[in-house]
Protein backbone atom coordinates (compact mmCIF):
# COMPACT_ATOMS: atom_id res chain seq x y z
CA UNK A 1 0.00 0.00 0.00
CA UNK A 2 1.08 3.58 -0.73
CA UNK A 3 2.67 4.87 2.50
CA UNK A 4 2.23 8.49 1.40
CA UNK A 5 -1.50 7.90 1.17
CA UNK A 6 -1.56 6.64 4.75
CA UNK A 7 0.50 9.62 5.89
CA UNK A 8 -1.71 12.12 4.07
CA UNK A 9 -4.86 10.46 5.42
CA UNK A 10 -3.55 10.82 8.94
CA UNK A 11 -2.53 14.41 8.23
CA UNK A 12 -5.73 15.69 6.63
CA UNK A 13 -8.63 13.42 7.61
CA UNK A 14 -10.35 13.49 11.01
CA UNK A 15 -9.35 10.32 12.81
CA UNK A 16 -12.71 8.67 13.57
CA UNK A 17 -12.22 5.45 11.57
CA UNK A 18 -9.70 2.70 12.00
CA UNK A 19 -8.56 2.07 8.42
CA UNK A 20 -7.68 -1.30 6.94
CA UNK A 21 -4.62 -1.47 4.68
CA UNK A 22 -6.45 -1.45 1.38
CA UNK A 23 -7.14 1.14 -1.32
CA UNK A 24 -9.72 0.18 -3.92
CA UNK A 25 -9.53 0.94 -7.62
CA UNK A 26 -12.68 -0.56 -9.14
CA UNK A 27 -15.54 -2.92 -8.49
CA UNK A 28 -18.00 -5.07 -10.39
CA UNK A 29 -20.90 -6.99 -8.87
CA UNK A 30 -19.94 -8.38 -5.47
CA UNK A 31 -16.19 -8.11 -6.13
CA UNK A 32 -13.93 -5.10 -5.59
CA UNK A 33 -10.30 -4.80 -6.69
CA UNK A 34 -7.56 -2.87 -4.93
CA UNK A 35 -4.85 -0.73 -6.53
CA UNK A 36 -2.44 -3.69 -6.50
CA UNK A 37 -4.90 -5.81 -8.49
CA UNK A 38 -6.03 -8.04 -5.62
CA UNK A 39 -9.71 -9.00 -5.75
CA UNK A 40 -12.01 -9.19 -2.72
CA UNK A 41 -15.44 -10.73 -2.30
CA UNK A 42 -17.34 -7.97 -0.54
CA UNK A 43 -19.55 -9.44 2.16
CA UNK A 44 -20.11 -5.98 3.68
CA UNK A 45 -21.31 -4.00 0.63
CA UNK A 46 -20.26 -0.66 2.07
CA UNK A 47 -22.15 -1.63 5.27
CA UNK A 48 -25.40 -2.75 3.62
CA UNK A 49 -25.32 0.08 1.07
CA UNK A 50 -24.44 -1.36 -2.35
CA UNK A 51 -27.61 -3.40 -2.81
CA UNK A 52 -26.85 -4.27 -6.44
CA UNK A 53 -23.10 -4.41 -5.98
CA UNK A 54 -20.58 -2.31 -7.87
CA UNK A 55 -21.03 -0.79 -11.30
CA UNK A 56 -24.56 -1.93 -11.98
CA UNK A 57 -25.25 -0.83 -15.55
CA UNK A 58 -28.86 0.27 -15.03
CA UNK A 59 -28.09 2.22 -11.86
CA UNK A 60 -25.10 3.85 -13.56
CA UNK A 61 -27.26 4.77 -16.55
CA UNK A 62 -29.88 6.35 -14.28
CA UNK A 63 -27.25 8.40 -12.45
CA UNK A 64 -25.46 9.52 -15.60
CA UNK A 65 -28.73 10.38 -17.30
CA UNK A 66 -29.70 12.66 -14.41
CA UNK A 67 -26.22 14.17 -14.07
CA UNK A 68 -26.38 15.25 -17.70
CA UNK A 69 -29.61 17.13 -16.94
CA UNK A 70 -28.69 18.69 -13.57
CA UNK A 71 -27.23 17.48 -10.28
CA UNK A 72 -29.13 19.60 -7.76
CA UNK A 73 -31.92 22.09 -7.30
CA UNK A 74 -33.48 23.56 -4.18
CA UNK A 75 -36.32 21.72 -2.48
CA UNK A 76 -38.41 24.83 -3.11
CA UNK A 77 -39.08 23.38 -6.55
CA UNK A 78 -40.91 20.25 -7.68
CA UNK A 79 -38.72 17.20 -8.22
CA UNK A 80 -39.94 14.43 -10.58
CA UNK A 81 -37.13 12.20 -9.32
CA UNK A 82 -38.25 12.52 -5.70
CA UNK A 83 -41.87 11.86 -6.59
CA UNK A 84 -41.07 8.77 -8.66
CA UNK A 85 -39.11 7.11 -5.84
CA UNK A 86 -41.60 8.19 -3.17
CA UNK A 87 -44.47 6.68 -5.15
CA UNK A 88 -42.62 3.35 -5.32
CA UNK A 89 -41.98 3.42 -1.55
CA UNK A 90 -45.56 4.36 -0.67
CA UNK A 91 -47.24 1.87 -2.99
CA UNK A 92 -45.17 -1.00 -1.62
CA UNK A 93 -45.46 -0.25 2.09
CA UNK A 94 -47.89 0.91 4.77
CA UNK A 95 -46.85 4.48 4.00
CA UNK A 96 -48.65 7.52 2.73
CA UNK A 97 -45.94 10.21 2.55
CA UNK A 98 -42.14 10.36 2.36
CA UNK A 99 -39.69 12.86 3.86
CA UNK A 100 -36.19 12.80 2.34
CA UNK A 101 -32.90 13.46 4.11
CA UNK A 102 -29.32 12.23 3.63
CA UNK A 103 -28.40 9.64 6.26
CA UNK A 104 -29.92 7.13 8.64
CA UNK A 105 -29.15 9.36 11.61
CA UNK A 106 -30.98 12.28 10.00
CA UNK A 107 -33.96 10.03 9.32
CA UNK A 108 -34.00 9.09 13.01
CA UNK A 109 -33.97 12.76 13.98
CA UNK A 110 -36.91 13.51 11.67
CA UNK A 111 -38.91 10.57 13.03
CA UNK A 112 -38.33 11.74 16.61
CA UNK A 113 -39.41 15.27 15.69
CA UNK A 114 -42.59 14.00 14.05
CA UNK A 115 -43.37 11.80 17.06
CA UNK A 116 -42.92 14.68 19.48
CA UNK A 117 -45.03 17.10 17.47
CA UNK A 118 -47.69 14.38 17.20
CA UNK A 119 -47.53 14.05 21.00
CA UNK A 120 -48.12 17.78 21.42
CA UNK A 121 -51.04 17.81 18.98
CA UNK A 122 -52.69 14.54 19.97
CA UNK A 123 -51.55 13.38 23.40
CA UNK A 124 -51.33 16.34 25.75
CA UNK A 125 -47.65 17.04 25.14
CA UNK A 126 -46.35 13.46 25.10
CA UNK A 127 -42.65 13.51 24.21
CA UNK A 128 -40.93 10.39 25.56
CA UNK A 129 -39.41 7.87 23.17
CA UNK A 130 -38.72 4.29 24.25
CA UNK A 131 -35.84 2.48 22.52
CA UNK A 132 -34.16 -0.87 23.11
CA UNK A 133 -30.92 -1.60 24.88
CA UNK A 134 -28.13 -2.65 22.53
CA UNK A 135 -29.77 -0.67 19.72
CA UNK A 136 -28.17 1.66 17.21
CA UNK A 137 -29.97 4.59 15.56
CA UNK A 138 -27.21 6.93 14.34
CA UNK A 139 -24.52 9.34 15.48
CA UNK A 140 -26.26 12.72 15.71
CA UNK A 141 -27.12 13.78 19.23
CA UNK A 142 -30.76 12.70 19.50
CA UNK A 143 -30.16 9.57 17.42
CA UNK A 144 -27.21 8.71 19.63
CA UNK A 145 -29.31 9.25 22.74
CA UNK A 146 -31.88 6.88 21.25
CA UNK A 147 -29.01 4.41 20.81
CA UNK A 148 -29.20 2.63 24.14
CA UNK A 149 -25.52 1.83 24.54
CA UNK A 150 -23.68 3.73 27.24
CA UNK A 151 -20.34 3.56 25.41
CA UNK A 152 -21.71 5.99 22.81
CA UNK A 153 -22.89 8.48 25.47
CA UNK A 154 -19.53 9.07 27.12
CA UNK A 155 -18.35 12.69 26.84
CA UNK A 156 -21.68 13.85 25.36
CA UNK A 157 -23.74 14.53 28.48
CA UNK A 158 -26.09 16.14 29.17
CA UNK A 159 -28.03 14.20 26.56
CA UNK A 160 -31.48 15.24 25.27
CA UNK A 161 -34.24 14.36 27.71
CA UNK A 162 -37.13 11.99 27.24
CA UNK A 163 -35.48 8.74 26.12
CA UNK A 164 -36.24 5.53 27.98
CA UNK A 165 -34.57 2.14 27.46
CA UNK A 166 -36.31 -1.23 27.40
CA UNK A 167 -35.03 -4.72 26.64
CA UNK A 168 -35.20 -5.99 23.06
CA UNK A 169 -37.47 -9.02 22.67
CA UNK A 170 -39.18 -8.19 25.97
CA UNK A 171 -42.57 -6.52 25.56
CA UNK A 172 -43.23 -6.38 29.30
CA UNK A 173 -40.12 -4.22 29.78
CA UNK A 174 -41.60 -1.74 27.29
CA UNK A 175 -44.97 -1.82 29.03
CA UNK A 176 -43.36 -0.90 32.36
CA UNK A 177 -41.94 2.29 30.84
CA UNK A 178 -45.07 3.53 29.06
CA UNK A 179 -46.95 6.40 30.67
CA UNK A 180 -49.17 9.27 29.53
CA UNK A 181 -46.12 11.17 28.27
CA UNK A 182 -44.90 8.37 25.97
CA UNK A 183 -45.10 9.41 22.32
CA UNK A 184 -43.33 6.57 20.53
CA UNK A 185 -41.45 3.29 20.60
CA UNK A 186 -38.46 3.20 18.23
CA UNK A 187 -37.13 -0.26 17.38
CA UNK A 188 -35.00 -2.08 14.81
CA UNK A 189 -36.65 -5.18 13.32
CA UNK A 190 -33.23 -6.83 13.70
CA UNK A 191 -30.51 -5.39 15.93
CA UNK A 192 -27.82 -5.25 13.27
CA UNK A 193 -25.05 -3.23 14.91
CA UNK A 194 -26.02 -4.93 18.16
CA UNK A 195 -24.88 -8.34 16.93
CA UNK A 196 -27.52 -9.35 14.35
CA UNK A 197 -30.09 -10.21 17.01
CA UNK A 198 -33.42 -11.45 15.67
CA UNK A 199 -36.81 -10.89 17.33
CA UNK A 200 -38.92 -13.70 18.73
CA UNK A 201 -41.79 -14.88 16.52
CA UNK A 202 -44.56 -12.85 18.18
CA UNK A 203 -42.49 -9.94 19.49
CA UNK A 204 -43.60 -7.35 16.95
CA UNK A 205 -47.27 -8.35 17.00
CA UNK A 206 -47.30 -8.01 20.78
CA UNK A 207 -45.35 -4.76 20.66
CA UNK A 208 -47.70 -3.28 18.06
CA UNK A 209 -50.73 -4.30 20.14
CA UNK A 210 -49.19 -2.66 23.21
CA UNK A 211 -48.59 0.56 21.29
CA UNK A 212 -52.14 0.64 19.94
CA UNK A 213 -53.57 0.00 23.40
CA UNK A 214 -51.65 2.96 24.86
CA UNK A 215 -51.94 5.34 21.88
CA UNK A 216 -48.19 5.22 21.24
CA UNK A 217 -46.54 5.43 17.80
CA UNK A 218 -44.43 2.50 16.61
CA UNK A 219 -41.37 3.54 14.58
CA UNK A 220 -39.40 0.88 12.69
CA UNK A 221 -35.74 1.67 12.10
CA UNK A 222 -35.26 -0.03 8.72
CA UNK A 223 -32.04 1.76 7.83
CA UNK A 224 -30.10 -1.51 7.70
CA UNK A 225 -32.88 -4.10 7.36
CA UNK A 226 -35.02 -2.46 4.68
CA UNK A 227 -34.94 -2.52 0.87
CA UNK A 228 -34.89 -6.27 0.32
CA UNK A 229 -32.18 -7.17 2.81
CA UNK A 230 -34.33 -9.76 4.68
CA UNK A 231 -36.14 -11.19 1.65
CA UNK A 232 -39.06 -8.80 2.03
CA UNK A 233 -38.90 -5.28 0.66
CA UNK A 234 -39.14 -4.07 4.27
CA UNK A 235 -38.29 -6.19 7.30
CA UNK A 236 -41.49 -5.31 9.19
CA UNK A 237 -43.37 -7.28 6.52
CA UNK A 238 -41.89 -10.48 7.95
CA UNK A 239 -43.76 -9.98 11.21
CA UNK A 240 -47.35 -9.27 10.21
CA UNK A 241 -47.52 -5.67 11.46
CA UNK A 242 -47.54 -2.14 10.11
CA UNK A 243 -45.56 0.56 11.91
CA UNK A 244 -46.68 4.18 12.04
CA UNK A 245 -43.33 5.35 10.67
CA UNK A 246 -40.18 3.79 9.32
CA UNK A 247 -36.73 5.15 8.64
CA UNK A 248 -34.75 4.16 5.56
CA UNK A 249 -31.15 4.82 4.59
CA UNK A 250 -27.95 3.03 3.58
CA UNK A 251 -29.05 1.24 0.39
CA UNK A 252 -31.81 3.69 -0.52
CA UNK A 253 -29.47 5.53 -2.91
CA UNK A 254 -27.57 2.33 -3.84
CA UNK A 255 -24.26 3.99 -3.00
CA UNK A 256 -25.29 7.65 -3.00
CA UNK A 257 -26.29 9.58 0.16
CA UNK A 258 -30.06 9.29 0.56
CA UNK A 259 -32.42 8.45 3.39
CA UNK A 260 -36.09 8.87 4.16
CA UNK A 261 -38.86 8.70 6.71
CA UNK A 262 -42.07 7.03 5.56
CA UNK A 263 -45.21 7.93 7.53
CA UNK A 264 -48.69 6.45 7.72
CA UNK A 265 -51.80 8.28 6.51
CA UNK A 266 -52.77 9.02 10.12
CA UNK A 267 -49.64 11.15 10.51
CA UNK A 268 -50.01 13.14 7.29
CA UNK A 269 -51.15 16.34 8.95
CA UNK A 270 -48.48 16.45 11.64
CA UNK A 271 -45.64 17.90 9.60
CA UNK A 272 -46.41 21.10 7.71
CA UNK A 273 -44.45 23.69 5.73
CA UNK A 274 -41.46 24.91 7.74
CA UNK A 275 -41.40 22.04 10.24
CA UNK A 276 -38.33 20.50 8.66
CA UNK A 277 -35.86 21.38 5.94
CA UNK A 278 -32.93 19.88 4.09
CA UNK A 279 -30.60 21.34 1.49
CA UNK A 280 -29.39 18.10 -0.05
CA UNK A 281 -32.10 15.63 1.00
CA UNK A 282 -33.80 14.00 -1.97
CA UNK A 283 -30.99 14.93 -4.35
CA UNK A 284 -32.19 14.13 -7.90
CA UNK A 285 -29.15 12.01 -8.82
CA UNK A 286 -29.49 9.95 -5.63
CA UNK A 287 -33.24 9.54 -6.18
CA UNK A 288 -32.66 8.44 -9.78
CA UNK A 289 -30.16 5.81 -8.60
CA UNK A 290 -32.47 4.72 -5.78
CA UNK A 291 -35.43 4.26 -8.08
CA UNK A 292 -33.38 2.27 -10.62
CA UNK A 293 -32.14 -0.06 -7.87
CA UNK A 294 -35.38 -0.43 -5.95
CA UNK A 295 -37.50 -1.06 -9.05
CA UNK A 296 -35.31 -4.09 -9.77
CA UNK A 297 -35.14 -5.34 -6.19
CA UNK A 298 -38.89 -5.12 -5.69
CA UNK A 299 -39.64 -8.26 -7.67
CA UNK A 300 -40.68 -11.62 -6.24
CA UNK A 301 -37.90 -13.63 -7.95
CA UNK A 302 -35.22 -11.26 -6.60
CA UNK A 303 -36.59 -11.26 -3.06
CA UNK A 304 -37.04 -15.04 -3.17
CA UNK A 305 -33.38 -15.38 -4.14
CA UNK A 306 -32.37 -13.24 -1.16
CA UNK A 307 -34.12 -15.72 1.15
CA UNK A 308 -32.53 -18.68 -0.62
CA UNK A 309 -29.04 -17.15 -0.61
CA UNK A 310 -29.31 -16.29 3.07
CA UNK A 311 -30.39 -19.82 3.98
CA UNK A 312 -27.56 -21.21 1.86
CA UNK A 313 -25.00 -18.99 3.60
CA UNK A 314 -26.21 -19.82 7.11
CA UNK A 315 -26.22 -23.55 6.34
CA UNK A 316 -22.72 -23.40 4.83
CA UNK A 317 -21.31 -21.52 7.83
CA UNK A 318 -22.89 -23.94 10.28
CA UNK A 319 -21.59 -26.90 8.28
CA UNK A 320 -18.03 -25.74 8.90
CA UNK A 321 -18.29 -26.97 12.48
CA UNK A 322 -15.52 -24.51 13.20
CA UNK A 323 -14.65 -24.68 16.92
CA UNK A 324 -14.39 -20.88 17.04
CA UNK A 325 -18.06 -20.42 16.06
CA UNK A 326 -20.73 -20.36 18.76
CA UNK A 327 -23.77 -19.47 16.62
CA UNK A 328 -24.81 -18.46 13.11
CA UNK A 329 -28.05 -16.53 12.69
CA UNK A 330 -29.73 -14.30 10.18
CA UNK A 331 -32.67 -13.40 8.00
CA UNK A 332 -32.11 -13.16 4.29
CA UNK A 333 -28.76 -11.54 3.63
CA UNK A 334 -28.14 -10.04 7.05
CA UNK A 335 -26.14 -12.67 8.90
CA UNK A 336 -24.28 -12.74 12.19
CA UNK A 337 -21.51 -15.18 13.09
CA UNK A 338 -21.11 -15.25 16.86
CA UNK A 339 -17.70 -16.40 18.06
CA UNK A 340 -16.80 -18.05 21.34
CA UNK A 341 -14.29 -15.33 22.13
CA UNK A 342 -13.80 -11.61 21.49
CA UNK A 343 -11.76 -12.17 18.34
CA UNK A 344 -14.09 -10.76 15.68
CA UNK A 345 -11.84 -7.80 14.80
CA UNK A 346 -8.87 -10.11 14.39
CA UNK A 347 -10.94 -12.44 12.20
CA UNK A 348 -12.16 -9.54 10.02
CA UNK A 349 -8.58 -8.33 9.47
CA UNK A 350 -7.44 -11.84 8.61
CA UNK A 351 -10.40 -12.32 6.26
CA UNK A 352 -9.33 -9.21 4.37
CA UNK A 353 -5.92 -10.79 3.80
CA UNK A 354 -7.77 -13.89 2.59
CA UNK A 355 -9.73 -11.83 0.07
CA UNK A 356 -13.05 -11.33 1.84
CA UNK A 357 -14.50 -8.13 3.36
CA UNK A 358 -16.50 -8.57 6.57
CA UNK A 359 -16.67 -6.59 9.79
CA UNK A 360 -16.94 -6.99 13.53
CA UNK A 361 -20.17 -5.40 14.74
CA UNK A 362 -19.46 -6.66 18.25
CA UNK A 363 -16.21 -7.92 19.81
CA UNK A 364 -17.48 -11.48 19.32
CA UNK A 365 -19.78 -11.11 16.29
CA UNK A 366 -18.97 -10.91 12.58
CA UNK A 367 -21.57 -9.25 10.35
CA UNK A 368 -22.23 -10.27 6.75
CA UNK A 369 -24.41 -7.95 4.64
CA UNK A 370 -23.38 -8.59 1.02
CA UNK A 371 -25.00 -7.14 -2.07
CA UNK A 372 -28.25 -8.86 -2.96
CA UNK A 373 -26.84 -10.02 -6.30
CA UNK A 374 -23.96 -12.05 -4.83
CA UNK A 375 -23.66 -15.53 -6.38
CA UNK A 376 -23.63 -18.85 -4.52
CA UNK A 377 -20.15 -19.53 -5.87
CA UNK A 378 -18.93 -16.27 -4.35
CA UNK A 379 -20.62 -17.14 -1.06
CA UNK A 380 -18.91 -20.55 -1.07
CA UNK A 381 -15.55 -18.88 -1.60
CA UNK A 382 -16.31 -16.41 1.18
CA UNK A 383 -17.25 -19.20 3.59
CA UNK A 384 -13.93 -20.97 2.94
CA UNK A 385 -12.01 -17.74 3.54
CA UNK A 386 -13.93 -17.01 6.76
CA UNK A 387 -13.21 -20.55 7.96
CA UNK A 388 -9.47 -19.97 7.47
CA UNK A 389 -9.69 -16.59 9.16
CA UNK A 390 -10.99 -17.94 12.46
CA UNK A 391 -7.81 -19.78 13.40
Amino acid sequence: MNNKLKTDDKKYIGNTFKRYDAVFAKGKGAVITDTAGKKYIDMLAGVAVNLLGYNDEKVNAAMIGQIKKYTHTSNWFYSPQQIKLAELLVKNSFGSKVFYVNSGAEATEVAIKIARKWGVLNKNGAYKVITMRNSFHGRTIAALTATAQEKFHKYLKPLPEGFMYAEFNNVSSVEKLIDDKTAAVLVEPIQAEGGVLLPDKNYFKELKALCEKNNVLLIADEVQTGLGRTGKLFAYQNFGIKPDMMTLGKGLGDGLPLSAVVISKELEGVYTVGDHGTTMGGNPVACAAGYAALARINKKPVLKQVVEKGAFMVKALKALNNPAIKDVRGMGLIIGVELKSDTASYAAAKALKNGVIINACKPNVLRLVPSLIISKKQMEQAVKAIDKSLY
